[in-house]
């Protein structure tokens, strides 16, 4: 599994997500193997499908589900989140997050994990 956490220079939040990251692996009781990506152009940006920081990408998805509706990519700036899913919560219990919350991360990192175990057994 690769785990990538993107940032800018701007927004120091990614700190945070990044402290958050290093718990939801350790719960998992994953290693805390990722990389830090610094993007520093819209260019770049482009590449990583990036509008805003911090990101995290597992296996060069982003994990925010309402990512894939983002098509303006640009290097600076913050992010924020809204979690849980719109479908799995009433308005008042969606919370903003200036980084991924733990949640987030964890649902991703299991649905991923379990998606491994389905392929591997599909060939096995």
């Amino acid at each position: 599994m690769k785990i990538q956490l993107i940032r800018n220079d701007g927004c120091h939040i990614w700190e945070t997500a990044e402290k958050v990251l290093k718990e939801v692996l350790s719960e998992a009781g994953l290693p805390a193997d990722y990389e830090i990506v610094v993007v520093e152009d819209d260019e770049k940006a482009k590449e990583y499908r990036f509008f805003g920081s911090p990101q995290i990408l597992i296996d060069g998805k982003d994990i925010d589900p309402l990512a894939s509706k983002v098509s303006d990519y640009h290097f600076q700036g913050c992010r924020f989140y809204l979690w849980p899913p719109a479908e799995r919560a009433s308005g008042s219990e969606r919370k903003m997050y200036e980084h991924p919350p733990k949640a987030m991360i964890l649902q991703v990192l299991q649905s991923t994990q379990q998606n491994k175990l389905t392929e591997r057994e599909k060939v096995g």
